[in-house]
């Protein structure tokens, strides 16, 4: 049909009667987002490996009016996650899934100062664990009429992030993932889309920022905040930092109708970083 549809914009952003999960929800973004998706009519299985964090974010989604329940797993460990999804997705079946559990990696500089670990853990973490959550998924979302696929990427997966290669590497590689499931899925309208945040205080780059201070000289007397500050101000075009709400409505909306025939996009939230 050409022309608008006569739904208004605010009926195909809701997600009523639809069904999501989050991984990485008991902190930072995954926590913002299920509580974003869960306000738009969402039913979010929170999945995250600390239960006690979980469990906080299950009552803030509560207390946003939403419907939620905790599942812990470890993303990295391909079984817990196929039996966490598995038992989410019995009773009303699985629409959206959103995987934002990460972690960052040690410095670099040079990168022969990242140790095996380091790049084992990354990959194993925001790459395969992605990965892991989406094979536990493909079932149920071939069920859906309207499937949907958000990763949560970074910036450092668009431009080279030299401080920190193991994660910057891992989120190029979740790019490239996204793009190879957005081409294998659109004949089954599930859509698969990354999104790459800025700069935002988390405490992923709370403690980011305490390692970048005690390995950079001229870091020395700074604490994270200085550093996160410093950062911004020498990066960030539209100099100011990005928000975990600016991330959670842009991938509200990607979960949406509205959103329908974007796939395969790896959309930047950055102030300007990636122009």
């Amino acid at each position: 049909m050409d022309g608008l549809s006569p739904n208004p914009l605010a009926t195909m952003l809701r997600l009523d009667g639809r069904r999501a999960v989050v991984t990485g929800a008991g902190a930072g973004l995954g926590r913002v987002i299920a509580i974003a998706l869960a306000q738009q009519g969402a039913e979010v299985a929170l999945l995250d490996r600390d239960a006690a964090a979980a469990d906080e974010s299950a009552r803030q989604v509560r207390e946003a009016g939403g419907r939620a329940q905790v599942f812990v797993c470890d993303v990295a460990h391909a079984q817990q996650v196929q039996d966490a999804v598995g038992q989410a997705a019995s009773a009303a079946g699985l629409d959206i899934v959103v995987n934002s559990a990460g972690v960052a990696s040690a410095p670099g500089m040079p990168f022969t100062n990242n140790t095996e670990a380091d790049w084992d853990r990354a990959l194993a973490i925001n790459l395969k664990g992605a990965v892991h959550t989406c094979q536990a998924a493909h079932p149920w979302l071939l069920r859906s009429p309207a499937g949907r696929i958000v990763n949560i990427s970074s910036i450092t997966g668009v431009i080279a992030a030299a401080y920190m290669p193991p994660y910057s590497v891992s989120k190029a590689a979740l790019n490239a993932w996204t793009r190879v499931l957005a081409r294998e899925l659109a004949p089954h309208h599930i859509a698969v889309n990354a999104v790459c945040p800025g700069f935002i205080w988390t405490p992923l780059w709370e403690k980011l920022g305490d390692e970048m201070a005690r390995h950079d000289p001229a870091q020395q007397g700074s604490d994270a905040a200085d550093v996160f500050a410093q950062r911004v101000r020498q990066h960030v075009p539209m100099q100011r930092p990005q928000t975990v709400q600016d991330v959670a409505y842009l991938v509200t909306f990607l979960c949406s109708a509205a959103a329908a025939n974007i796939t395969g996009q790896i959309i930047g939230v950055d102030g300007g970083v990636t122009i």
